[in-house]
C-alpha cells in the first residue's frame, strides 16, 4: 500500500501517494530534463494515471511532487517496475532509493514472487544492484532493414509450443537470456508456456523444422521488434531474413532485435544483413526475487 502518513525526510515531510490527473503539469515539468527533453512519461501520463490495475505513484515533499514511480502486474507473480524519476532539484538525496524500497515492500505485501525492470541508465543500474536486483541481461540493439522479394516467416500455433521448445531449449547462448525475454515492457519467463502465449497472439515465428524461433514484442516504432531469439546456423539465418521480408510485406521500416551481449546469434544476424542500431546503446534487464 502507498505511504499516506508523512515521513520525516531530511528537508521536510515526505508522502508517497497515487498520481492524480491534476499532477500533469508538474510531471511534465519534472521530466523536462530527462533524456534531453525526450522522456516518454509525459506521453503515457493519461494512460498510466487512468490504469486502475497499476500503481502510478508520486513522491511529495512538503506538498510538491519531486518523484515518480510505477508498479504494474503483468504475469502471475510478476511485477514490472518503471518510470522512476526524481526532480533535478532533489537528486542525490536518497529519494530514489526510498521510493524503490517502498515499492519492493509493497510487492512483498502483495505476495509477488519477483520484481523485474529494465534500464539503460548506469547510475540507476548501480542503485538497483545496491538494493538487491540481479542483472539478468546486458542487451545490444540490432537492426535489419526491410527487403523485398521473399516469403515471410511461418507463424506456428500454440499446440506446437512444447515441440518447438524441446528443439531449441539447449541452443547456443540460451543461458545469456537469464531465463527471461528482452521485452522492456515486461520481461517474461522463457519456456514452452511463453512460446504458447506468443503463438496465441500471433507473435511467434519459426524457422525450418522449428529449429529456430523468434518471439516478438510490441514495437516502439514502425518495425518488427524481437524480444527472444533461439537456434543456429542456416535455420536461424533463414528465419532472420524472412523477418526482413515480413517487414516489407507489412509496410514496416525494419526489424529491431534486442540480443544479449556476445550472444552467438550475432554472427547469424550479421550474415542475414543486420548490424548494430547504435553501437553505444545498451539496455539491462534486472530481477529481484522476493522471499515468501
Amino acid at each position: 500500500m502507498a505511504t499516506t502518513e508523512p515521513l520525516k525526510f531530511r528537508s521536510g515531510d515526505l508522502v508517497i501517494r497515487p498520481v492524480r490527473p491534476a499532477d500533469r503539469e508538474r510531471v511534465i515539468e519534472l521530466c523536462r530534463d530527462i533524456w534531453d527533453g525526450h522522456d516518454y512519461v509525459p506521453r503515457v501520463f493519461d494512460d498510466w494515471v487512468s490504469d486502475s490495475g497499476s500503481a502510478f505513484q508520486a513522491i511529495e515533499l512538503d506538498g510538491t511532487v519531486v518523484g515518480l514511480q510505477r508498479m504494474r502486474p503483468y504475469a502471475t507473480g510478476l511485477l514490472w517496475y518503471e518510470g522512476l524519476r526524481v526532480a533535478s532539484s532533489h537528486r542525490r538525496e536518497g529519494l530514489a532509493r526510498h521510493m524503490l524500497q517502498s515499492a519492493i515492500a509493497e510487492a512483498r505485501e502483495q505476495n509477488f514472487r519477483e520484481v523485474r525492470l529494465a534500464t539503460g541508465n548506469p547510475a540507476a543500474a548501480k542503485l538497483f544492484e545496491e538494493v538487491g536486483f540481479v542483472r539478468l541481461q546486458d542487451d545490444r540493439w540490432w537492426k535489419g532493414m526491410r527487403v523485398e522479394g521473399g516469403e515471410s516467416a511461418r507463424i506456428p500455433g500454440p499446440s506446437e509450443a512444447d515441440k518447438i521448445w524441446a528443439a531449441i531449449a539447449s541452443s547456443p547462448g540460451i543461458e545469456l537470456w537469464g531465463g527471461v525475454t528482452a521485452d522492456f515492457r515486461g520481461a517474461q519467463d522463457v519456456g514452452a508456456k511463453e512460446l504458447s502465449r506468443l503463438a496465441g497472439i500471433g507473435m511467434l515465428r519459426s524457422g525450418p523444422g522449428g529449429r529456430a524461433i523468434v518471439g516478438l514484442r510490441e514495437p516502439w516504432g514502425n518495425n518488427l521488434a524481437v524480444a527472444f531469439v533461439a537456434g543456429k546456423g542456416g535455420a536461424l539465418r533463414d528465419l532472420l531474413l524472412a523477418l526482413r521480408f515480413e517487414a516489407d510485406a507489412d509496410g514496416l521500416d525494419d526489424v529491431t532485435v534486442a540480443l544479449p551481449r556476445n550472444h552467438p546469434a550475432g554472427d547469424e544476424l550479421r550474415a542475414s544483413g543486420y548490424d548494430f542500431a547504435n553501437d553505444d546503446d545498451t539496455s539491462y534487464v534486472y530481477g529481484l526475487k522476493l522471499s515468501p
